[in-house]
């Protein structure tokens, strides 16, 4: 598992710094506070998300998740949820998404590693139109011993499902912290790729979450 996962880190820096050589490049920040009640195997979740971009001067778009989901074992579960959006950056777009994801984790000692699929269908009011996509998400993390810190790298690919091919891919490192009690922030840096009018454009993302379950 530990050569498994140095080998996607390794892939997820050279595919980066593929990337990053073929785009023109934007800063921005992603900021979340989310909240998971857990009833057992059931649990019941909510999320409220800001995304800047064009050097944080503007907001890309904000959303509020809520959404419910069920541990089926140690390794598996899944969840189903709402999402509404607004996207300034799209000229005031909204969009309402159900969103339904499941997700399979490895672990070994402080070695765990997860890979999540994850199907959204997106309603556009003003257009009246649909829009369905897949994305998929593998992790890597290790939890030291006796320590607050869990450091993950992450990527994420979005697919259309609609004959469009690739949307965008996310890639992550970063790392989670611990306050106690169910708190725990993270911090991450975000490399983005997307499709811009048929040519590749990027953003180079810092983000902070904070998450409290209970």
């Amino acid at each position: 598992m530990k050569r498994y996962l140095i080998s996607f880190l390794t892939a997820l820096c050279v595919f980066s710094l593929s990337g990053s050589a073929q785009s023109s490049s934007d800063f921005g920040t992603w900021s979340s506070v989310q909240l998971v009640k857990s009833f057992g195997a059931p649990y019941a979740m909510a999320r409220l998300e800001h995304r800047s971009f064009d050097s944080v001067r503007s907001t890309e778009c904000w959303f509020a998740m809520v959404g419910g989901g069920y541990n089926f074992n140690k390794w598996l579960k899944g969840d189903l949820s709402y999402e509404y959006w607004s996207i300034p950056s799209a000229g005031k777009m909204v969009q309402h998404k159900a969103v339904l994801s499941f997700t399979e984790t490895l672990r070994r000692e402080g070695l765990a590693v997860s890979l999540r699929e994850k199907y959204e269908l997106a309603f556009n009011p003003a257009s009246q139109s649909c829009s369905h996509t897949l994305r998929v998400r593998l992790r890597g993390e290790y939890k030291f011993p006796e320590s607050r810190f869990t450091p993950y790298a992450m990527y994420e690919l979005f697919g259309s499902l609609e004959g469009k091919g690739w949307i965008r891919s996310l890639h992550y490192a970063g790392t989670e912290l611990s306050l106690g009690r169910g708190h725990s922030l993270d911090f991450f840096y975000m490399f983005h790729l997307f499709d811009k009018a048929g040519l590749t454009g990027s953003c180079h993302v810092l983000g902070v979450g904070y998450t409290f379950v209970f």
